[in-house]
């Protein structure tokens, strides 16, 4: 297990950082209770319903800190029997359980689409100069359109888009403790995943599913892409009067059927960018990006994020079954089918790690010359 490599230096440095934190955040929920934003959230994650709050804030603090010190040993030392790295995937497993299964819930999931929806307007624009800004006559007015469309949307429907405005911005700043935290617990739990994943690479049982997810890793990409869909969807169905979510509320007011527009883009965003796994835009950027258009696209740019959403919508999937399971036997599928996390998550996880597959066994033979860690860092 070779620490020299400056991607796994880094993620132990995250990984430190991270679990520090976590480790100071129980001290003080455990010494305020009060102040504990886990306990304050709509739907709390279903470990503190389980054990209480003490004993899990106590956990947290000594899963955190043996982690904390994990990584920090890692960080001073150059190399790592095999043994000591069994043992740090085990650390790492306890900080996925503990971090990922137990601190996750249903608001988790929803909290990082409302960010993403929030976030949609902002990435179109930055499409629409960046097309703007492109080569070709055809980008560029493709660019100016999207532009000139944003802008007469913002003139038109000004109404609307302080209508959600007033609506969406207090509700953001209400919950942002609750959304700092639930993205601190999910960045926390990717990172000792990568970890665990990392210090297991030898094993032969993960590269016999490495190599399966490399073979299969079309069809696997295709399952994850249709994740999102029956979100997406539904989501969409808000501008029409056959709603399926929302119901009267979307046949109601003009905003409230513009919201569902933007989580639906924000899904088919996602959508996309799964499909990208496969398609040569992912393997290197489309020329009308700026600066970096037609260079290859780094491993990490499409592993890392592809790798963090995975974890949030496995963490999310145990929660969200549980909830469900209270539910009649239609209302649960129907759940189920909406929010098919369990499915998702772990498709989008092996979708992902066939790409890095793929793209290691194209990147060349200078790169198959280069020594190879024990980790495969």
């Amino acid at each position: 297990m070779d620490t020299t490599h400056r991607p796994l230096r880094l993620l132990l440095l995250l990984a430190t950082l991270s679990s520090l934190i976590s480790a100071g955040l129980g001290i003080r929920w455990l010494l305020a209770p009060g102040a504990s934003v886990i306990a304050r959230m709509s739907t709390p994650p279903p470990l503190v319903d389980l054990v209480g709050p003490g004993p899990m804030y106590t956990a947290q603090i000594v899963v955190a800190l043996l982690g904390a010190a994990t990584a920090a040993v890692l960080l001073a030392v150059r190399e790592v029997p095999e043994r000591t790295a069994r043992l740090v995937a085990a650390v790492g497993v306890a900080q996925v359980v503990l971090f990922g299964l137990g601190f996750a819930s249903f608001t988790t999931l929803a909290g990082t689409g409302y960010l993403l929806a929030l976030a949609m307007p902002f990435i179109v624009v930055a499409c629409g100069i960046a097309l703007l800004c492109g080569d070709g006559p055809a980008r560029r007015g493709i660019g100016a359109g999207i532009l000139l469309l944003l802008v007469l949307g913002l003139i038109l429907g000004r109404d609307v888009v302080g209508q959600l405005a007033g609506w969406i911005v207090p509700v953001v700043l209400a919950d942002a403790g609750e959304l700092l935290i639930t993205a601190h617990v999910l960045l926390e739990g990717a990172i000792w995943a990568a970890l665990v994943v990392l210090a297991l690479h030898s094993s032969r049982t993960l590269g016999r599913v490495g190599d399966w997810a490399r073979r299969h890793r079309r069809a696997l990409t295709l399952l994850a892409a249709c994740g999102p869909l029956p979100y997406a969807l539904i989501r969409l169905s808000w501008l029409t009067p056959w709603a399926y979510l929302g119901g009267a509320a979307a046949e109601a007011d003009l905003a409230t059927r513009v919201w569902g527009l933007a989580l639906s883009t924000g899904a088919w965003l996602g959508v996309l960018l799964t499909i990208g796994l496969i398609r040569p835009w992912g393997e290197r950027f489309p020329r009308w990006f700026p600066v970096v258009g037609g260079g290859p696209v780094p491993v990490a740019t499409a592993a890392i994020p592809g790798f963090t959403v995975a974890a949030l919508l496995c963490f999310a999937a145990v929660p969200m079954v549980l909830s469900a399971s209270t539910l009649g036997v239609a209302e649960m599928l129907s759940f189920a089918l909406v929010f098919p996390c369990w499915f998702w998550g772990p498709a989008l996880a092996l979708a992902v790690w066939g790409y890095i597959g793929h793209r290691r066994s194209t990147i060349g033979p200078r790169a198959e010359r280069r020594p190879r860690s024990r980790m495969g860092a």
